[in-house]
């Protein structure tokens, strides 16, 4: 790690390892719904994140790992976090995630790059941006109002919007580009 930065899927490997370690001291055992710019990083997506967003919620045996883990690795207070949790669609299944990381104390599970690309839209940061036109080559959606359409039912309680299907062809076509 660099400047607080994990660069690539061997250094999340090895937090998870220690973490599953710390729960094993703990005699406990979790599962990590890992998003956001660390699912990006372990699907060589990017480059480097700051942290592992999970989209299941954390219980406090493994905020407890992840603090003695950060400690030893001058990591920040809740590099691992649960703040995607929110963004996780209502189409989406936790059984259909790909299992990624195994360990009799931990269980890491990747959704698809649909699901990314679905939750990356409803949070729409600056960041987000960036990462949808790297995740559009990966989704299954053919058009921009299909992937539109994935959306409004995957959250029905966002606002309508109207320039919806025209953000996303834009994000579509810098992704060809």
């Amino acid at each position: 790690m660099t400047n607080g930065l994990l660069e690539d899927r061997g250094q999340l490997e090895a937090l998870f390892d220690e973490l599953a370690r710390e729960l094993d001291q703990l005699a406990s055992s979790a599962e990590i719904l890992m998003v956001g710019g660390a699912w990006m990083l372990w699907n060589s997506q990017r480059m480097s994140t700051r942290d592992v967003d999970s989209a299941r919620k954390l219980d406090s045996d493994l905020k407890k790992a992840a603090d003695r883990v950060a400690a030893r690795h001058d990591l920040p207070h809740g590099w691992l976090n649960d703040a995607a949790a929110p963004f996780w669609p209502s189409t989406a299944s936790y059984e259909e995630c790909e299992l990624v990381y195994q360990h009799p104390a931990l269980e890491v599970r990747s959704p698809s790059a649909n699901v990314i690309f679905l939750m990356k839209l409803y949070r729409a940061d600056p960041q987000d941006r960036e990462d949808l036109v790297t995740l559009w080559p990966l989704c299954d959606f053919n058009q921009a109002d299909h992937a539109a359409r994935a959306f409004r039912l995957a959250y029905p309680q966002a606002p309508e919007d109207e320039h919806l299907v025209n953000y996303i062809a834009d994000v579509a076509g810098d992704a060809i580009r």
